[in-house]
């Protein structure tokens, strides 16, 4: 049977039919399971055997990008998140969803959920960018979701107003993907952080800016995308 992907959807989330295409795309089944389900516990995360945080403006942005989804995550879904972590469940989150994860202490990852080591914070520009393709390097490090791009470089679309990781630099990020060079280039950032994507330490939860779900059809600016759904599928299969 085809590993199972499960891309919970908030209020707000408007990025999740095209996480679900990019994972079926990649060999998985696909399950979009709204949150409430969750918190009633009609459904479980602890099912799934890939978990997708997708991007938009969950809750629409209110405190923080991601604040709010994260304090539901935490505070209401705790132990489904600890199951996760204690089957090693591999987990994405992209623009919205890396603002999630980094609020809900999922990442930088070295410590307990709900810990907040860093936030994604609002673009050196002070407006909403939205580029349509930008070069991302990307480095394994151990990481599920980027097996098999170690110095590979692709364009993918960046469209956020909040993605500038602080602290700019910490013994803690595990990076694994950066704008304009395999070192990090801010000044080609739409975010002005060289810092495009990082990783967990067991390299199992990776987040990041850019969207590779808008980059997995040949009519559509290309399939380079599909790079990072297929390994993190193939992590499970």
């Amino acid at each position: 049977m085809k590993p199972l992907a499960m891309i919970p959807w908030f209020p707000g989330t408007n990025c999740h039919h095209e996480m679900a295409r990019a994972f079926e795309a990649s060999g998985a089944r696909v399950e979009i399971v709204q949150y409430t389900k969750l918190l009633n516990h009609t459904v479980s995360l602890t099912e799934a055997d890939l978990v997708g945080l997708a991007g938009g403006f969950s809750f629409g942005d209110h405190i923080r990008s991601g604040a709010i989804a994260a304090c539901d995550l935490v505070w209401l879904l705790r132990d489904q998140l600890e199951a996760l972590r204690a089957r090693r469940i591999p987990i994405l989150g992209v623009c919205n969803g890396f603002q999630i994860m980094v609020e809900a202490g999922l990442l930088p990852g070295d410590g307990k959920i709900g810990d907040h080591a860093a936030v994604l914070d609002t673009n050196l520009s002070g407006r909403f960018e939205h580029w349509t393709q930008i070069p991302i390097y990307f480095r394994h490090d151990g990481c599920v979701w980027t097996n098999g791009l170690d110095g590979v470089s692709f364009t993918l679309p960046v469209a956020h107003g909040e993605g500038r990781l602080v602290p700019a630099a910490s013994p803690d990020y595990h990076v694994v993907a950066t704008y304009g060079s395999l070192a990090g280039d801010a000044n080609k950032s739409p975010n002005g952080s060289p810092i495009a994507g990082i990783c967990s330490p067991d390299g199992l939860v990776m987040g990041m800016m850019p969207h590779p779900e808008r980059r997995i059809d040949k009519l559509r600016g290309g399939e380079q995308g599909l790079a990072i759904f297929r390994a993190g599928v193939g992590a499970v299969s």
